[in-house]
């Protein structure tokens, strides 16, 4: 306890207000102090001003305030899409409390569903909702921790008894409610629906059909059954996923659904690794619908593939030695170029023990009179070397012009 507030407690205590007894000069242990009526009216102001602000100081304890109702808003952009034989649900988590705070006490989503026959009117009303639907998963605090505030979350309802016609005769109703750490909510979500259809069985056997310096071309077989076990009446479509380097989710490499089943991947780069997926396209009364992934396929285009050969090289002899040029290679990955000489035993030799940066040199090392001939070829940076150019050859004038 601070002096002050011993100090109201004291006055407090007193009351202010009992009259005192009052004193007689005898029993004072000093002499008594004579005042006039200024100098008392002074001093009484001064007392009662000292007493006011000591009084102001204490204060008074107000009512007590209302706890803090920290309730995280209810989800507001629930969605809902089939995926093979699944309904694939998507939400982002509440940034606010219902007080306009931010999220710190989030605790459980719970996830509420219906199931109806497809001919009945879905219950979109809250209140209807709320009287048919059951609990069906809680995301704990957990999991939830792992995402930040106004993260986008998937969770997939995977239809177990999907091999049944019974499924697609359905339709699934979806609310979420988000509880904070008092087992409060304020609410449900917005109600999403889906009706399931049956839809073709991933592709197979995806493979490799070609490769070259600048694409990746795939091949797979045509799925001939639905997930139902009826069969594929109408040609399907498909969809090319691709990742880097086992990172997942893939993108889709096709702008539109392609009709055939190969595709061929001109993006990729050589010495990568990619991941690819395939998956079936089909168009339902709620809009195009895709099939499950197709076992993945890994590929690793190395790269092994030569620059081109130089072409139009020239041997111009002078007195000097004999010049060689060629039109430049136009790969963005060559490294410089090796020239090759021979006498016309044909036993050819590397001229320049480093690779030559331009398309051009001299070779001064010649005699006069004696022909010589050349080849060059193109190394890029992985060591790759060229075919041999096209054979030139000239002599050196013996009189040295």
């Amino acid at each position: 306890m601070t002096g002050n507030e011993r100090l109201c407690r004291s006055l407090r205590a007193s009351g202010l207000s009992k009259p005192e007894r009052k004193q007689s000069s005898t029993d004072l242990p000093y002499p008594p102090i004579r005042l006039n009526d200024s100098t008392l009216k002074v001093f009484l102001l001064s007392a009662l001003s000292v007493i006011s602000s000591l009084l102001t100081g204490c204060g008074n304890v107000g009512p007590p305030l209302p706890p803090l109702i920290q309730i995280p808003v209810p989800v507001s952009d629930l969605a809902v899409r089939q995926f093979g034989k699944s309904a694939q649900l998507s939400w982002s988590l509440p940034k606010l409390n219902t007080d306009g705070s931010a999220v710190s006490t989030l605790t459980t989503l719970e996830i509420y569903r219906v199931a109806s026959d497809r001919s009945q009117p879905a219950p979109l009303d809250s209140k209807l909702f709320a009287q048919s639907a059951q609990l069906w998963k809680s995301i704990p605090k957990e999991v939830l921790a792992t995402y930040p505030p106004g993260e986008k979350l998937v969770f997939s309802d995977t239809f177990q008894d999907s091999e049944s016609h019974e499924v697609f005769q359905r339709s699934f109703h979806y609310a979420i409610k988000v509880i904070n750490n008092k087992k409060q909510g304020a609410g449900l979500s917005n109600i999403v629906s889906i009706a399931v259809f049956p839809l073709p069985n991933p592709p197979e056997n995806l493979r490799v059909a070609s490769l070259g310096e600048q694409h990746i071309e795939l091949i797979w077989d045509v799925p001939a059954l639905n997930s139902d076990g009826t069969s594929v009446t109408a040609p399907p479509q498909f969809n090319v996923y691709r990742s880097i380097d086992r990172q997942p989710p893939g993108t889709r490499l096709n702008q539109a659904p392609i009709n055939e089943n190969r595709f061929k991947d001109e993006s990729s780069e050589l010495g990568k690794t990619y991941s690819y997926t395939v998956r079936v396209v089909v168009e339902t009364p709620s809009g195009l619908v895709e099939s499950e992934d197709s076992q993945g396929l890994e590929v690793m285009n190395a790269d092994t593939y030569p620059p081109k050969p130089p072409v139009e090289v020239a041997a111009i002899s002078s007195g000097q030695g004999i010049s060689l040029v060629w039109l430049p290679n136009t790969e963005p990955d060559l490294a410089g170029y090796w020239v090759y000489r021979s006498r016309p035993d044909k036993q050819f030799q590397r001229l320049n023990e480093q690779l030559l940066a331009t398309a051009s040199t001299i070779d001064k090392s010649v005699e006069k009179g004696q022909t010589y001939f050349y080849r060059v070829k193109a190394v890029d940076l992985k060591g790759n070397e060229s075919e041999f150019s096209e054979e030139v050859s000239d002599a050196v004038d013996p009189l040295g012009k």
